[in-house]
């Protein structure tokens, strides 16, 4: 259906474009700093296997041939990779050749990362639900209507971010990131088989030593929690100082997870690399 050996570059989407029409394809942003990517592999292999999962035939050397022209126009700050499936006719059903798009894009680290990575969150519930979608779960692909919807509902709320949860009412992730508890001395995140995605970020923190239970909890088995942190590959770890379910507001220890991460930098600065 694609060719494996390349991906053309996208500029300006065609009208049959099926990343704009459909949301067909996968993405990642990644965070560069003095010419060299965070989690560098681990963000190629996310777009390879989420690729795969959505039928595109995505090659690993072309996604590095991408990354490298990209660093050659800017050396810091957040690098965003968009692969669509290309153009297609008016229905939903790709046609039978069809060449892979890319798409790239520059952009700053958020200001406000950094004061939030030292003085912690406030969580809150904003009752936008995730579907449950076995066949999308962990994916990053392209639609992503539901955050757009959970980030509407966050602007109109006195929280810095959202815990977010299925239509069973199981924790899922936060608004754009994923999510890390501390209960009764064990940390757990959520399982991500029906819904949510798995983060570059929270693949390098469930590779280390440190042990993480994926489970499913309810928003009200999760509300007692001792600590809790959000994790992407812009934020990396940012800890909840407060959490409010409901009419219940409480603070949370935010030193477990300033020592969790401090054990976690130097592998971190490990995992950056040049395409």
């Amino acid at each position: 259906m694609t060719d494996p050996n390349g991906l053309a570059p996208l500029q300006q989407f065609a009208l049959n474009d099926r990343l704009a029409n459909y949301g067909d394809g996968v993405f990642t942003t990644m965070s560069v700093k003095d010419g060299k990517v965070a989690l560098l592999n681990r963000h190629i292999a996310r777009l390879v296997n989420d690729g795969a999962a959505l039928g595109l035939s995505v090659a690993e050397n072309a996604v590095r041939q991408v990354i490298q022209s990209a660093l050659k126009q800017r050396q810091d700050g957040v690098l965003k990779l968009l692969i669509g499936a290309g153009q297609g006719g008016r229905g939903y059903a790709r046609p039978e050749q069809s060449a892979l798009t890319v798409a790239v894009s520059w952009h700053e680290i958020p200001a406000f990362y950094q004061q939030w990575q030292q003085q912690g969150i406030h969580l809150g519930s904003v009752g936008v639900n995730l579907a449950r979608q076995p066949l999308l779960a962990g994916l990053k692909h392209a639609n992503r209507l539901e955050q757009v919807l959970i980030k509407r509902a966050l602007a109109n709320s006195p929280y810095d971010d959202a815990i977010v949860t299925d239509e069973n009412s199981t924790v899922i992730e936060a608004s754009a990131a994923n999510l890390f508890w501390l209960k009764e001395g064990h940390w757990y995140t959520a399982g991500l088989e029906h819904a949510g995605v798995n983060g570059v970020m929270r693949q390098f923190i469930l590779a280390q030593s440190v042990p993480v239970q994926e489970v499913a909890m309810s928003l009200s088995e999760v509300a007692d929690a001792d600590a809790m942190f959000l994790s992407n590959a812009l934020m990396q770890v940012v800890p909840v100082q407060r959490l409010t379910i409901g009419a219940a507001s409480r603070e949370l220890a935010v030193a477990p997870v300033l020592s969790l991460w401090d054990t976690l930098k130097p592998l971190y600065a490990g995992e950056y690399g040049a395409a």
